[in-house]
């Protein structure tokens, strides 16, 4: 179960969270969906522990992996490196299985600057889901990817059986999760619908 109660954020003057509250089952994927600026990544920095609530209080089931909105590689590593980086050494032969969740399969050589934009995109989401954690937050894992494409890696993270809380603009990304929040903000709140 994840449960969030009463959370409050503010930067300077400005409340992104007031007092939000929100319980969710911990299993399947949950899609946040609301515009850019309503406070959805502010809530999945919170919940990651890299925001420090002023108020409030909220529970995950398991240790919190987040993937940020930027892609954050490391330029210097190769893309078979970027994933090997973050397994722990009995399990660096896994790092095939994780590009090949991600549709990268053969592109373990490949130096980062040469794949696309939707390829990183995918490679940063690899690299999250490599982490042992106990539910993901995803924040626009699929940006730059097609449909098609991002329809197929949500129904293999579905199987890994992890908790998986994702925001997302995308309408096919949103029609494939097990339930979608709708939000609107700042500050954070549900949306009526």
């Amino acid at each position: 179960m994840l449960r969030i109660h009463e959370l409050t954020v503010s930067f300077g003057e400005k409340r992104v969270l007031d007092s939000f509250s929100l319980t969710l089952p911990g299993e399947g994927i949950t899609a946040l969906a609301g515009p850019s600026g309503c406070g959805k990544t502010t809530l999945l920095r919170t919940l990651a522990g890299l925001e420090r609530p002023a108020g409030g209080t909220f529970t995950l089931p398991g240790e919190a992996v987040l993937l940020f909105q930027e892609d954050r590689l490391f330029p210097w590593r190769r893309t078979g490196e970027q994933i090997a980086d973050v397994l722990p050494r009995a399990r660096r032969q896994e790092v095939g299985k994780f590009l090949s969740l991600v549709e990268l399969e053969g592109e373990e050589d490949r130096p980062i600057q040469i794949l696309s934009g939707g390829m990183r995109r995918r490679l940063a989401l690899a690299r999250a889901l490599a982490c042992e954690g106990g539910v993901y937050l995803l924040d626009e894992p699929f940006t730059g990817v097609d449909k098609e494409r991002a329809g197929r890696i949500l129904e293999r993270i579905r199987a890994l059986g992890k908790p998986v809380l994702l925001s997302s603009h995308e309408e096919g990304v949103l029609a494939l999760a097990d339930r979608v929040v709708h939000l609107e903000g700042p500050p954070l709140r549900l949306r009526e619908l």
